[in-house]
């Protein structure tokens, strides 16, 4: 690993950190949502393949747990030795196929004894103000390494057929709330089991319906009209000319 690049990035930090009027205002507090962006930007890049925006995402990452590194001595919270002791304490312990006598360990155990190194419970680690479909995604994931879980994905699917006949069952709005968020719930776990993430299938979604959507208010200033002189039908018309092309 590149440790003297590594070195003048954090130098850099600590300059921003000194100098710049932004950097110094800011607290552990301020930087939570730069910090979530950040990994959202990331995501795309992967996403996309973009090699010259994963080099730059990565960077950002970087930086920014460097400037939280060097924010956190400022408030008195940590020094930055100690948050890095801490680190490399807790990756040992939870490598002990890597670090100690458990070398046979394959992943079935390594996944098992990182739940078992869990001290408030196997969902205890789980933040619930994540993106919803996210954690839907890791608590069926915990759960799984404990053995609770559905065996084939043809069983999660019925569970989805009965959460959606519930769901159309249901009498009045609060049934049918909690009937949806049932519904979207065995649908992150079919998701799961199958071998993707709801989340980047909604991800998706919400870009080609916004991608179509653009085609259609394009196709409207083509033919010298405003959405919203248009008719549902002479839109739908449109629409479906997209989706087919």
């Amino acid at each position: 690993m590149a440790w003297e690049s590594l070195k003048r990035l954090a130098e850099v930090v600590e300059l921003l950190r000194r100098e710049c009027p932004w950097d110094r205002a800011q607290t552990l507090f301020s930087m939570r949502y730069q910090a979530l962006e950040e990994v959202y930007e990331y995501i795309e890049a992967i996403e996309r393949g973009d090699r010259e925006r994963i080099v730059e995402e990565i960077g950002d990452l970087l930086t920014v747990a460097l400037m939280l590194l060097k924010i956190a001595e400022d408030e008195g919270v940590a020094s930055a030795d100690e948050i890095l002791e801490r680190t490399v304490a807790k990756l040992i312990f939870k490598h002990p196929h890597i670090f100690s006598d458990k070398k046979d360990w394959g992943m079935k155990e390594v996944l098992e004894n990182w739940e078992n190194t869990k001290k408030d419970g196997i969902l205890s680690g789980v933040d619930t103000r994540r993106p919803a479909l996210v954690t839907a995604h890791r608590i069926g994931e915990k759960v799984a390494r404990v053995g609770f879980d559905w065996e084939s994905a043809e069983e999660v699917l019925k569970k989805v057929k009965e959460e959606c006949r519930e769901f159309l069952e249901a009498q009045n709005e609060e049934e049918r709330r909690e009937e949806l968020g049932d519904l979207l719930f065995a649908l992150a776990q079919y998701a799961r089991k199958v071998g993707y993430y709801a989340e980047d299938s909604l991800r998706k979604a919400n870009d080609k319906f916004k991608r179509r959507f653009s085609q259609l208010e394009l196709e409207a200033k083509r033919r010298g009209k405003s959405l919203k002189d248009m008719s549902l039908k002479e839109m739908d018309g449109i629409w479906e000319r997209i989706k087919k092309s």
